[in-house]
């Protein structure tokens, strides 16, 4: 039996509460600047990516075509059109604000912005393009070498 000037104290208090939310914000806070780095980071691979696939896709046509097939970039508008020697064009990507693979910049290492194979699928240029894929202070490279194989590093 319970004396009635005994107190039993149920609950938590103020202090212990208060605790308990600030754990709670810090562990949302490290965890939501996580994802938004690897959000980022996702973005911009899977941007290099189609980059890259696309460099596959030009010396593809050059093969099926039997001519000289460019990837030419315009680094200013962020876009790439892939086009024959005639002047025809083939395909266009768009990586600016109305795109959903938004990247800050788009840099070919070669003359001309461009990057063409013959009709064997060899980089006319001999040797190894290099195209730069910039967002938000990161960056990534897809390299093409002299056969064309493509791959996506960090520069």
């Amino acid at each position: 039996m319970r004396r009635p000037d005994a107190t039993c104290e149920r609950g938590f208090t103020l202090v212990e509460l208060l605790i308990v939310i600030t754990i709670i914000a810090v562990v949302g806070l490290i965890s939501t600047t996580s994802f938004r780095s690897f959000r980022e980071r996702a973005l911009l691979t899977r941007a290099a990516e189609v980059v890259a696939s696309d460099a596959s896709l030009t010396r593809s046509f050059a093969i099926r075509e039997r001519r000289n097939v460019s990837l030419v970039v315009d680094e200013g508008a962020r876009t790439y059109v892939i086009r024959t020697d005639a002047g025809d064009t083939l395909a266009r990507r768009f990586f600016d604000a109305g795109s959903d693979l938004q990247v800050d910049s788009l840099d070919v290492a070669l003359d001309g912005d461009s990057i063409t194979f013959n009709p064997r699928g060899l980089l006319a240029s001999g040797g190894f393009a290099r195209i730069g894929v910039g967002r938000n202070d990161a960056a990534r490279q897809v390299q093409v070498n002299a056969l064309g194989r493509t791959r996506v590093v960090r520069p």
